[in-house]
């Protein structure tokens, strides 16, 4: 299984037209910000507000998506058989910022400015912020795909050209 960039945005496009607004985590989110597709992708990251999930996920059900991974209030993962779709919610704090459920029972929080805009397909989204893929990059044993990632968030840091070696699919 595998999602192209322009599957992506089909995703995000879906989810606008009911009213639902995503931002670009993950793999996903480092290839927007990089303006390219730098490696293969097993799913698509999205944070959504948590106001928005189950408007979300009826979206994707339409689409002939199945839950196949329930870790709510932390993440819920879809598939259609070819395509991966996981969600994130988020909440936003009343005075600025944004807050999701963390595994433990507590909190991911970030700050209001955590999200920017990239490039996918041809097409502006919304995506985590440098600063922000590389702090969810942080705390864990990085996978080749995470250090791919963390080397293209490092080009774009120094101002150089991003690897184009793309390693085998994930997140």
């Amino acid at each position: 299984m595998a999602v192209s960039d322009v599957e992506a945005v089909e995703i995000i496009d879906a989810l606008a037209a009911a009213g639902v607004r995503s931002w670009l985590v993950g793999g996903w989110g480092v290839d927007a910000l990089a303006e390219r597709v730098s490696r293969t992708h097993r799913d698509v990251d999205l944070m959504v507000l948590g106001d928005h999930l189950e408007r979300a996920i009826g979206v994707l059900v339409e689409r002939g998506f199945r839950v196949t991974t329930d870790w709510l209030p932390v993440r819920i993962e879809l598939d259609d058989g070819i395509q991966v779709v996981d969600l994130h919610p988020m909440h936003p704090y009343p005075d600025g910022g944004w807050w999701q459920a963390a595994p433990d029972g507590g909190r991911y929080d970030y700050p209001g400015d955590a999200w920017t805009s990239g490039l996918l397909a041809g097409r502006t989204v919304e995506c985590a912020s440098v600063a922000l893929q590389l702090a969810a990059h942080s705390g864990y044993e990085p996978r080749q795909v995470d250090q791919h990632d963390l080397a293209v968030l490092r080009e774009l840091i120094d101002g150089g050209e991003a690897p184009d070696d793309a390693p085998g699919e994930s997140s």
